[in-house]
């Protein structure tokens, strides 16, 4: 599946990819929101969880850019 692909389906479905499909790679926990990073063949999905009642309350699709950065820094480079 493709990015565009993805964002075509209704958000049903797109969660339901995510669930199929997705492989975990991170969380990050920032303004009492758990941001859980997945990915599927060449893009990323992250769902926003509310943490005071663990209820998803949104997710954002893109294949890099500001929404990847936040990751990248949990990374340690060899030097």
């Amino acid at each position: 599946m493709k990015l565009y692909e993805f964002l075509i389906l209704s958000d049903e479905l797109q969660y339901q990819g995510v669930w199929e499909r997705g492989v975990h790679v991170d969380n990050i926990v920032y303004n009492r929101i758990n941001h859980q990073l997945y990915t599927i063949n060449d893009f990323f999905v992250e769902i926003h969880y509310s943490i005071s009642d663990n209820k998803i309350i949104g997710k954002l699709a893109f294949k890099s850019g500001e929404p990847l950065e936040k990751y990248l820094n949990k990374i340690p480079l060899q030097g």
